[in-house]
This record gives structure tokens, C-alpha cells and sequence, in this order.
């Protein structure tokens, strides 16, 4: 067998009895080894069980991150069941209808009164297992994971209408799973930054592969410091690779043109992702002496990485600044680039993605008509029943093979009958050096279409609107110039990094003037 086939959970067993003594969980509160994280998951699998959960069956991981997170996501995969990733302090509206959702009656929780208070937000009652518990001798042994059986469901960020929730393989996370793990380089002597909020499916793309090749998951006690904040932590703990939002990053390469320093010297490599990062972010990165830069590309719907692009520092000099290439498909990634007709592109012409192969998820759980519209037949595919997901993405396709993203299918406007890119505008606005985060979105008013820019500026340094107007109308077309720019404290977005546009602002709110006149595109 291809070890890349062989279930995640059993790769982390034999990893355990390969090397029990080394570390495989640094948190906050604590180290567990390897034996010791194997032990108390089998525990926790033990009380699965004995309850009733089986393959197939959701479990709801009611943990925060370190340690007892380890413990849980790995007890309900050696229970033979799947994991429901939710941020268990979600207001109990959402944790009910996650739970009604997926027909969830299992939990994993700290303890008896952590489960009690669960037990009362959700409303309901919950078979539960506690990760403080620890099996006496082997403990029970893993289930035997069908490659085709449930491996977790997580719930899109939910940002805009009715969440959706994401069904995910064992098959595909196996093959993600060792796929990333040969791209990063990853081996037992990596420490690798865990970050990204337990909900989030990053989370498992820090942890497992870290797992699977007998390295070190270092849990950061909170995500939301700076990056001048997390590089002292860094430092301390010897960590060698970090997966980041985009924006997070951004600021962070702003940060060191600004105040250059020495990075963590441990860190080897960057790895970033959830939204579509800039050239120039890349040459201030390099500039400044960090580690090598690997933007990802992916969705839930693809197993979390589906493309990357590795963009050297040789390869920047002289360029214009520009949106980071979506990069190459990984290994097993089939992306299409198709027009209305679902017809291939030429090199070059815009189009929107298709991803297939063994990246993709099963599906929508218990969602079968939801699933038939995004995943569709592949018309390409060597043989029959071969299925691909319509990302809602607008890309070129290189005559190289690389992807370059142009932004989403629903993100086109006409402005003074100009068709204008969200992405163009959003480039336009984050050249100017005191903005470290920026998203444009499309709005009416007066009857019209306007672009609004959303920034939010670098500590210290107050940006005024129509100045950052004047900025962006010297460089760019007047039609590329946003109607109204509003300056917030930082732009709200989700754990995993996606904007929550629902927490935008009305940019035209009543008492507001009047769209402000277009500026000339030179000033």
C-alpha cells in the first residue's frame, strides 16, 4: 500500500510506537509525548465506544486548543467515528443548529463539568468522553478506518448565508495529509507552529502532518497577538515552520520593513493562505531576511490545499507589484480553468476553476441536493462516476501551468462602463505603505454600483480616507479609485482569516455625504 493511502489515525499509532518518548504536543499547559498522547486518545476512544459511536457517526469536539484538543481529535478517529471541529464557545443558536445539522449525540470534553455546561447550550443531552483519562496498559486498539468512511465534518466560515457542512474522507485526508508533508519537508526534528483556531481546518493541516512524520505541534496560547507579539514565542519555542493567514502575514512584513530586526532564527519556512497575498509584501519579506514563502490555495470543499506557489526571491526583482500566483495544483490535483459552457480556456483567458482528483470531499453531510450542484461530473477525468467542484473562482491559467487569481465569479463590476476587478482595487489600495489590511466589495447606492475599500492601518500610523484616495488616484485608472474608503481598527474576520462580510460597516450610512466625486488619475 501507498504509505499516502494508509488512514491518518494509524499513521499516528504507528508513529507513537515508533518513537513514544519524543514530544508531540508543546501547549500552554503542558508537553505530552507521544506515548502519552496515543494512550489518552485511546481512552478516549475506549468511552466512544462504550457509548455507541462508530464510523460514520459525528462527535463534537468541545475543546479549545492544546493539548486536550491532540487528545480528542485523535480519541474520536481511534473510536472509528468523526470529528464535528466547532468553536465551542459559539453562541447556542449556532452550536444547536450544528448539532440538529449533522446528528450529533456524542461529545469530547474536558471533564464532567465542562460536558454539564455543554450539555446546557446546546440544549440537549450528550453522550460524552473526557481527555483526562488515560487507558490502563495498550488501552483498546484504533478502529480499522475505511479509506472511503467519514474522517470530519467542518462547517464553512458562514460568512454570507446558510453555513455548509463539509464532509470530508479519510481517503483524501490521507493523501493531503502526506502530499504537504513531502512539500514542506517536514521530519521529527520540526516544530511547527499550531495557530490557526481549532474549527478551522488549517488546524489539522499544522497538526497532522506534523504527526505522521514524528515532529512537534507547538500550541500558541492566543492567535490574535501581533506578529511583534508571536516572535518572541518563536524564538522560544524553536519553531521552524508557521502557517498563516495572509493578512496576519502581511502586516508582519510591513512591520520588519518598518522596524527591521532579526527574525526568529528557527524558522525555516512560511507558509500562507485563506486570502490572496501581494508581490510586494514578498520583496519587503525577503528583504528583510525571512525564511522562504509558500502561498496556499484551497477550500474545505478540497481538503484544505489544493495549488501552491513558491515565489523565490531572485524571481521578484524587478517586478510590479501584483496579486501572488495561486501556483500549481499539488500532487493529485487536477484544476480545470472552464468557461459558461464548461468548455477548457485558452492560456491566459479568464475562466473559473474547477478542482478534481483526491483532494476532494465527499460532499455536503446529509445535504444531497447542495451536494449535486458544486460537485459536479468531470467531463476530463480518465474514467467514469470522476467528480469536480466548481470553486466560484475567476483565474488565468499560465502556459507554464500556473494560476493566477482574478477574483471571485460574483466580484465583477461596471463602474462608468468599466469592468473592474475587486482584486485590482485591493492591490491598488494595499500599495500604500501604511496599509496592512485592506478588501474592496461592491455596493449600491443612489442606484448605482460603487466600489467601497475597507483598510485598516499599521499601529500608530492614522490614515485618512481621502488621502489614501489621492494616493491610489496617482498610480491607477480613476475607475479603479474606491468611492469610499473606510478606516476601521482592523477588519473583521473569521478564525480561519476569511472576512466576515456580514461585520462590515454600511459605508453609506444616511448621515454619510455623498459619494465622493472621482478623482482625476493624476493628482
Amino acid at each position: 500500500m501507498n504509505p499516502d493511502d494508509i488512514p491518518v489515525p494509524l499513521r499516528i499509532a504507528r508513529q507513537a510506537g515508533r518513537t513514544p518518548d519524543a514530544t508531540a504536543v508543546s501547549a500552554p499547559e503542558g508537553e505530552l509525548t507521544y506515548r502519552r498522547l496515543d494512550r489518552r486518545a485511546r481512552a478516549v476512544a475506549g468511552e466512544l465506544r462504550a457509548a455507541g459511536a462508530g464510523p460514520e457517526d459525528t462527535v463534537l469536539v468541545g475543546v479549545g486548543r492544546g493539548g486536550d484538543w491532540a487528545v480528542a481529535v485523535l480519541g474520536v478517529w481511534y473510536a472509528g467515528a468523526a470529528p464535528l471541529l466547532v468553536d465551542p464557545a459559539a453562541p447556542e443558536e449556532r452550536l444547536r443548529a450544528l448539532l440538529a445539522a449533522t446528528g450529533t449525540r456524542h461529545a469530547v470534553v474536558t471533564g464532567h463539568a465542562t460536558a454539564a455546561g455543554l450539555q446546557r447550550r446546546c440544549g440537549e443531552e450528550l453522550f460524552w468522553a473526557g481527555t483526562r483519562g488515560d487507558a490502563h496498559g495498550a488501552g483498546p486498539e484504533p478502529a480499522a478506518v475505511a479509506p472511503g468512511s467519514l474522517a470530519y465534518v467542518l462547517f464553512t466560515s458562514g460568512s454570507t448565508g446558510r453555513p455548509k457542512p463539509v464532509a470530508v474522507g479519510h481517503a483524501g485526508l490521507a493523501r493531503q495529509t502526506g502530499v504537504l508533508a513531502e512539500r514542506y519537508g517536514l521530519t521529527a526534528a520540526d516544530r511547527v507552529l499550531q495557530f490557526a483556531a481549532p474549527a478551522f481546518d488549517v488546524s489539522l493541516e499544522e497538526a497532522l502532518p506534523t504527526w505522521c512524520t514524528g515532529g512537534t505541534a507547538v500550541f500558541v496560547d492566543d492567535n490574535v497577538v501581533s506578529p511583534a507579539e508571536l516572535e518572541p514565542f518563536l524564538t522560544e519555542r524553536a519553531v521552524t515552520l508557521v502557517n498563516l493567514p495572509t493578512p496576519y502575514w502581511t502586516q508582519w512584513a510591513k512591520d520588519v520593513e518598518r522596524r527591521p530586526r532579526p527574525l526568529p532564527a528557527a524558522l525555516r519556512h512560511v507558509v500562507i493562505g485563506s486570502d490572496a497575498g501581494r508581490t510586494a509584501d514578498l520583496v519587503r519579506w525577503y528583504a528583510a531576511g525571512g525564511p522562504p514563502v509558500t502561498s496556499a490555495y484551497g477550500l474545505t470543499e478540497s481538503t484544505i490545499t489544493a495549488t501552491c506557489h513558491e515565489a523565490h526571491a531572485g524571481a521578484l526583482a524587478g517586478t510590479a507589484d501584483e496579486v501572488i500566483p495561486l501556483g500549481v495544483p499539488l500532487p493529485g490535483v487536477r484544476a480545470y480553468v472552464l468557461d459558461e459552457a464548461l468548455q477548457r480556456t485558452a492560456d491566459g483567458e479568464a475562466g473559473e476553476l474547477y478542482l478534481a482528483g483526491s483532494c476532494l470531499a465527499r460532499g455536503y453531510h446529509d445535504r444531497p441536493a447542495l451536494t449535486a450542484e458544486r460537485f459536479v461530473a468531470d467531463p476530463f477525468a480518465a474514467g467514469p462516476g470522476e467528480r469536480m467542484y466548481r470553486t466560484g473562482d475567476r483565474v488565468t491559467r499560465a502556459p507554464d501551468g500556473t494560476l493566477r487569481f482574478l477574483g471571485r465569479a460574483d466580484d465583477q463590476v461596471k463602474i462608468r462602463g468599466h469592468r473592474v476587478e475587486l482584486k485590482e482595487v485591493e492591490t491598488a489600495v494595499a500599495a500604500h505603505p501604511d496599509v496592512v489590511d485592506v478588501v474592496a466589495r461592491a455596493v449600491r447606492h443612489g442606484g448605482e454600483p460603487q466600489v467601497a475599500a475597507y483598510v485598516a492601518a499599521a499601529p500608530g500610523r492614522p490614515l485618512d480616507a481621502a488621502e489614501l484616495r489621492r494616493h491610489v488616484a496617482a498610480r491607477v485608472p480613476g475607475h479603479l479609485v474606491p468611492a469610499r474608503v473606510c478606516v476601521l481598527p482592523r477588519l473583521p474576520r473569521t478564525p480561519g482569516g476569511k472576512l466576515d462580510v456580514r461585520a462590515l460597516p454600511d459605508p453609506f450610512p444616511p448621515e454619510a455625504a455623498a459619494v465622493e466625486p472621482p478623482l482625476p488619475e493624476l493628482v
